[in-house]
């Protein structure tokens, strides 16, 4: 009987030890994205900002600052629409390892379910 439940504790933890691996993989392949598309809109603003700052110091009198308004507001929707699609990627990004780390628990689930629950119910319907 000690044999039984050790064969099962032991098959339980193995499928546990691989679905706590994949998991893993998927969640640091995940960080991975994620830092790579932040890191990417940050070098991407850093450089209109550093573009929008040199023609703002130009700036020298009223006229140069009517002429520069449309800039302004053209670099703010700039700003805006890549924050939007940002977080919009990030946001994707986040639902597929969602479903990837529910597909892995569920999987786990069901193989429990396959090495525990069955067996037990075999046994009780043989003392039955």
């Amino acid at each position: 009987m000690f044999d039984s439940i050790a064969t099962q504790f032991s098959q339980y933890s193995k499928q546990l030890t691989d679905a706590t691996m994949r998991a893993n993989a998927i969640t640091v392949g995940y960080f991975e994205t994620l830092t790579s598309l932040q890191t990417k809109a940050m070098e991407s603003r850093m450089e209109a900002a550093t573009a929008f700052a040199s023609e703002a110091a130009e700036v020298r009198d009223l006229e140069a600052a009517k002429a520069f308004f449309p800039k302004s507001v053209a670099f703010v929707k700039d700003a805006s629409e890549q924050l939007y699609a940002l977080s919009q990627e990030t946001l994707k990004q986040n639902i597929k390892t969602a479903e990837a780390l529910a597909n892995i628990a569920k999987a786990n689930f069901e193989a429990a379910n396959e090495s525990i629950v069955r067996p037990a119910v075999k046994a009780a319907k043989a003392k039955a």
